[in-house]
């Protein structure tokens, strides 16, 4: 449970600047900065479905 716990942190972390360069760039009236927006995107998305992945394996070796 500890290494889901730190993955789910990380998500944290990576929506959280996505949300923070959005935000700057609604309060300035300009435009985010677009690559780390996309890279961060990216990266949480990774690991969503790594979750996911890790999620399913768990459920399939439990017993019934």
């Amino acid at each position: 449970m500890a290494r889901v716990r730190a993955d789910l942190e990380r998500l944290h972390q990576l929506l959280q600047s996505v949300l923070r360069e959005v935000e700057q760039g609604i309060r300035a009236e300009t435009y985010p900065e677009w690559s780390g927006v996309k890279e961060n995107l990216l990266q949480a998305l990774e690991l969503v479905r790594k979750l996911e992945r890790d999620q399913l394996w768990d459920a399939l070796g439990k017993p019934s």
